[in-house]
């Protein structure tokens, strides 16, 4: 995966982990906003941390999860985000907008109709 394929689109990014409660609970609404937003110029992203890739592809595959996920079991991919997308708390959900800057960061489980409001005021339809 190349970030440049993101290019000009807002960038949903969701920090989990499958031994995360919030992130168990948030995981069917996080996959009905990136249904929502598909071909809208929005792309999710899953980056699962502290786990192995096969325990967070099980995770995936089992809710059906309509976006990429990445594993990073050892953190090594946040450490080279330690200082735009810093993790300090799982979940959390980063807004990236069109032009690659950091728009928004949502420490908790998702609430859906909040993200969306975000969302909208990151593309700026509000």
């Amino acid at each position: 995966m190349d970030s440049g394929q993101f290019s000009g689109q807002v960038l949903v990014i969701n920090i989990w982990g499958s031994w995360c409660p919030p992130c168990r609970k948030e995981t069917p609404d996080l996959i009905s906003l990136a249904e929502e937003f598909s071909g809208q110029g929005v792309q999710f992203l899953g980056i699962a941390i502290r786990e192995s890739a096969t325990a967070s592809r099980a995770f995936a595959e089992n809710f059906g999860m309509n976006y990429p996920s990445l594993s990073d079991p050892g953190g090594e991919m946040l450490i080279g985000f330690s200082e735009s997308l810093p993790a300090v708390a799982v979940p959390t959900t980063y807004i990236i907008d069109a032009a690659g800057r950091v728009a928004v960061r949502y420490m908790d489980q998702v609430d859906p109709s909040t993200l969306r409001e975000l969302i909208a005021d990151v593309r700026g339809e509000r």
